[in-house]
């Protein structure tokens, strides 16, 4: 999830029960003209591991030469093409969602990477551009034989966005057609969401990605759901500002206090989401003009919740 899915987050994360983690995505163009911004989002830390880095793009050759770049400098367990950002700054470069577009030069992208790496290179796509263009069995296909070692499917189009249904039926139709491993992804707001989206689509792993905004256990409570455990733990509001906290103090391990406060203000209200009095509590933590402001705000809420 670009924006979200710092190294900071990614280790709350895996602390919480998550077993892969990706960066957020970057650019080919960017990395082949060595953009330190675009190798900022790449840094991550070996607790991480696995990770993957996730790469977008049209230009095969391009494509390739990042891929090389990646694996040489960063060492990844995989390196994962992005064909399924619908984000329009995205898709007008013919990167993303728009490659469901033009399957031959999609192929060309997927296979132009594959021989350029040793790592193991694996894919995200959606159903289609739109409703008139549902080709995620197709692509599927072209994708496994191109040497994609695994697909990941969020199965709505790039028009819809995130609005309406995602069609698990179609994860079910892509797991029964390959014979690589297929993770499902989309409408996985709780965990029992996950589970039974395992239980549908006989996927073989569940891809969750904005309900772990805020909520990192929910990687552990899908872990105990899928153990037997339904009385799993629920965290309550001096938890979630525990954890809130904990991200803090990773935050600034990597950037610098003006950074980290900036940067925190799009966190709080998924960490605060449903509590009492949440409105305010946000409305505060957003108007902090420092991170320290906000983090004594933050006690300030704990101490009251415990009183």
């Amino acid at each position: 999830m670009a924006g979200y899915t710092n190294s900071a987050f990614r280790q709350l994360c895996k602390e919480m029960g998550a077993g892969f983690v990706f960066t957020e995505f970057v650019s080919s163009e960017g990395i082949i003209r060595e953009s330190q911004k675009t190798f900022n989002y790449l840094q991550f830390n070996q607790s991480e591991r696995p990770i993957g880095i996730q790469l977008f793009g049209h230009n095969p050759k391009v494509m390739a030469e990042a891929a090389r770049i990646i694996e040489e400098r960063y060492r990844p367990d995989v390196i994962d093409l992005n064909f399924g950002c619908s984000v329009r700054k995205v898709v007008k470069k013919d990167a993303g969602a728009a490659l469901l577009k033009n399957p031959s030069l999609l192929q060309s992208v997927a296979q132009s990477v594959v021989k350029a790496v040793k790592t193991p290179v694996t894919a995200k796509i959606r159903a289609g551009w739109n409703h008139q263009s549902i080709v995620a069995l197709d692509v599927a296909r072209i994708l496994e034989n191109a040497g994609v070692t695994a697909l990941t499917i969020h199965p709505r189009t790039a028009s819809d966005g995130y609005r309406g249904t995602a069609n698990w039926d179609l994860i079910a139709e892509v797991k029964n057609l390959l014979s690589i491993p297929v993770i499902g992804n989309g409408d996985i707001k709780h965990p029992e969401d996950a589970v039974r989206m395992r239980n549908e689509t006989g996927c073989d792993a569940v891809m969750i990605g904005r309900a772990a905004i805020g909520n990192p256990w929910i990687f552990e409570q899908v872990k105990q759901l899928l153990n037997g455990n339904y009385d799993y733990f629920k965290p309550g509001l001096s938890d979630k500002l525990d954890m809130c906290l904990k991200q803090i103090e990773y935050e600034r391990q990597i950037s610098d206090d003006e950074h980290v406060n900036r940067i925190m203000k799009k966190y709080y209200r998924h960490y605060i989401n449903g509590f009492p009095n949440a409105s305010n509590i946000r409305n505060r933590l957003v108007r902090s003009e420092s991170i320290r402001e906000a983090i004594n705000i933050i006690n300030e809420i704990k101490s009251l919740t415990t009183q």
